[in-house]
Formats: C-alpha cells, structure tokens, sequence
C-alpha cells in the first residue's frame, strides 16, 4: 500500500434507512441514480429474504440502462488505497449485462454501460473505468475485468480478464469487490478485483493497470437490459473505503 496519512482509513458503511437517493446528484445526496423511460429506477426496499435493500428493473425494451452511482467523483488513486464493493442479485441472469466498479462519470447514462463485451470484443465509452463486466453478449457467460484510461482499452488478453468459473446465478447474492492502490509518480494504479458466490466459492484478479493515479473517479453500478423482458435488481452493502494520503 502506499503511504498511509494520519487518519488512516475512511470507511463509508451505507446504510439504506438514512442514505438519499435521488435521479439528480447534488448536496445532500448520497447516491445518484439515472434510468431509462419505462425503467424503474433504484430505490429503498424491505423484502423477506432480502432485508434492507435496493431495488431497481429495466423495462422490456433492450439495451434499457439503470445505474446506482455515487454522487461525486470522491476517489482517486493517489489517495493510496480506494475500495468500493456490492451484493448484486438478479432475478434472470441470462439476457443481462452490468458494470461494477470505479468510473469517471456520475450517471453515464446513454443507453449504454461504460463497458461492454460482445463475443471477446470490448466497446467502451468511458474514458477511464475499472471494475467487472457481466455480458451474456459475450463468448463466455462470466465475469470479466476491464480498465480504460484516457479512452484507451487495456490490451490484456482476454483469456487473462475472464473470471474463468465465476458467473452471476439467479436469485442469489454475488459480492464483488474492487480495490485499487498508488504505485507512485508515473505510474497507473495496482487494481484487485475479487468476485465471490452465493457457494463461497472466491476468484481474484489483480492486474498493474494504466489507470492514471490523478483521474477523478465515482462509484458506479450498472445494469442493462439483453433482451425484451423485464430485469430486476437489487444490492446491498453499497460501502466504500479511502485512505488518507501522506502527500
């Protein structure tokens, strides 16, 4: 890890009976939300089986986007050490495609996902992302792990960015983490990326990645429609954590 001010460590455990949602990021908000017409965007639920959450669906019409993202660009890799991390479960994961990482843009929006995988050709939007992309539009069903910076795709193979194994299953929790870390003047950011089941079963990744240490970057989750069907959400433990740099 990079040097440590201080204070140490932020960590920010949300909390969906006082966090505050809304469609427009501004004071007072702690996640910003953006969806599509006809979509449901995310909101506070309480479910049997799911306790306290959040909920959000897509609309039946394909390539519908809905995003649950942090209000502001708060992280940065020359903070020395920045982690965001989810519980995502969806009620149909076979015509589906999502995001979950750190992006440089609150509410992308556009109808389209930062990043997105079709067979094993990646199209990106973002200038700079890192995180894990879900999409059935791929060869493989499973997770995999994308970096842009400064528009510029990673070009690590593919075969080393698939989380070989470790996929979404319906109606169950996925944990999906990702961590970044300083690596000093000139260099981009060191990224670990963990993914676990609702079995236990745990897959890392973790990659030297181009990702500028100065970007300014938000918490971002993603989900867009495959298909003409309605996709439910929902997530929990929205947290993130960042160090107080020694700068």
């Amino acid at each position: 890890m990079a040097n440590v001010g201080s204070r140490g460590s932020l960590v920010h455990i949300d909390d969906p009976e006082v966090s505050e949602v809304n469609a427009t990021a501004g004071a007072g908000v702690t996640w910003a939300l953006s969806s599509d017409t006809s979509d449901t965007a995310f909101a506070k639920a309480v479910a049997v089986g799911k306790g306290l959450h959040y909920t959000g669906a897509t609309a039946a019409t394909n390539n519908n986007l809905i995003e649950f993202c942090g209000n502001d660009l708060v992280f940065s890799g020359q903070e020395g050490y920045n982690a965001v991390e989810v519980l995502l479960q969806l009620d149909d994961v076979s015509n589906i495609a999502f995001n979950f990482g750190f992006n440089d843009d609150v509410q992308d929006g556009g109808n389209t996902l930062p990043a997105e995988l079709s067979g094993t050709t990646w199209t990106t939007t973002a200038s700079t992302f890192l995180g894990f992309v879900y999409d059935t539009d791929a060869t493989n069903d499973e997770l995999h792990v994308m970096w842009v910076d400064d528009d510029s795709d990673t070009s690590t193979a593919i075969a080393d960015l698939r989380m070989k194994g470790m996929a979404p299953t319906a109606a169950k929790w996925l944990y999906m983490k990702v961590e970044i870390q300083d690596r000093g003047s000139g260099n981009g950011v060191r990224a670990t990326l963990l993914a676990v089941d609702h079995n236990g079963k745990s897959v890392e990744k973790v990659f030297n990645t181009t990702v500028d240490r100065d970007v300014g970057l938000c918490y971002y989750l993603g989900i867009e429609n495959r298909s003409a069907s309605v996709h439910n959400a929902y997530i929990k433990h929205c947290n993130w954590e960042q160090t107080t740099a020694d700068m």
